[in-house]
């Protein structure tokens, strides 16, 4: 099977989920390009900044862009059901449970009183910290174990957003890497030449994690043509 027939209505929430996922990312990388307001900061950078900073602001964005995925991810599970791949849908509902315990932590965090960063990390903060990095190792080792099970059974659209949650992850975590030795091992570069290369090493990572999603809604489609069903799922049927 190269794509997932899907109903006329989870189609539209498909196409309904992708569009806010991808408008909420933004909201968000621009949050982090942004920041906090600063002295120096334009009257429309200082103002966004300002509404930015908010706790709850925050919380919404992160609430919005884990609810975005779950109803992806949902519909993907529902696939994954019909087509009796047991295992493949129980890592999905584990990796939606995890990414809402994720969701909360960071939420939570953002109610945390702000510390000055030369002092020591309150042990709260810490907690949620090391929760939320065994979280994406968890994460990211159910990803891969999805993604293997993917690409070994099926073909087409789905065999491609199979090998999207494994290599792209990969490359994050490179691209992590690359600005890591940039900014602690490489000298003689001044701290706008590094700004300069954090922001386009942060486009990058953003369109790496686009890449899942737009292959996951490639992978379901309500018109299903003859030439997405392979003559094994044919006779099969």
């Amino acid at each position: 099977m190269k794509k997932f027939k899907i109903s006329t209505v989870q189609s539209e929430t498909l196409n309904w989920s992708i569009g806010l996922f991808i408008a909420f990312s933004l909201v968000n990388i621009v949050d982090h390009w942004t920041g906090a307001p600063t002295e120096g900061s334009t009257s429309l950078t200082e103002t966004f900044a300002t509404v930015q900073s908010s706790s709850a602001i925050q919380i919404a964005e992160s609430i919005l862009v884990c609810a975005t995925q779950l109803v992806m991810w949902e519909v993907f599970r529902r696939c994954l059901n019909n087509s009796k791949h047991f295992f493949l849908q129980l890592a999905m509902i584990v990796i939606m449970v995890l990414s809402v315990l994720g969701t909360a932590a960071v939420c939570y965090r953002a109610l945390l009183p702000a510390h000055d960063i030369m002092m020591e990390t309150p042990r709260e903060e810490a907690l949620i910290q090391t929760f939320r990095g065994y979280n994406n190792v968890v994460i990211g080792l159910l990803n891969l174990f999805l993604g293997i099970g993917l690409v070994r059974k099926f073909r087409g659209s789905i065999r491609l957003y199979g090998m999207s949650i494994i290599l792209c992850p990969i490359l994050i975590f490179l691209t992590g890497g690359v600005f890591y030795y940039m900014y602690n091992e490489v000298g003689g570069l001044s701290m706008t030449a590094i700004d300069t290369y954090g922001t386009i090493l942060t486009l990058i990572v953003f369109v790496l994690g686009l890449i899942p999603s737009i292959a996951l809604r490639g992978s379901m489609s309500a018109d299903i043509t003859e030439e997405d069903i392979d003559e094994e799922d044919a006779s099969q049927a």
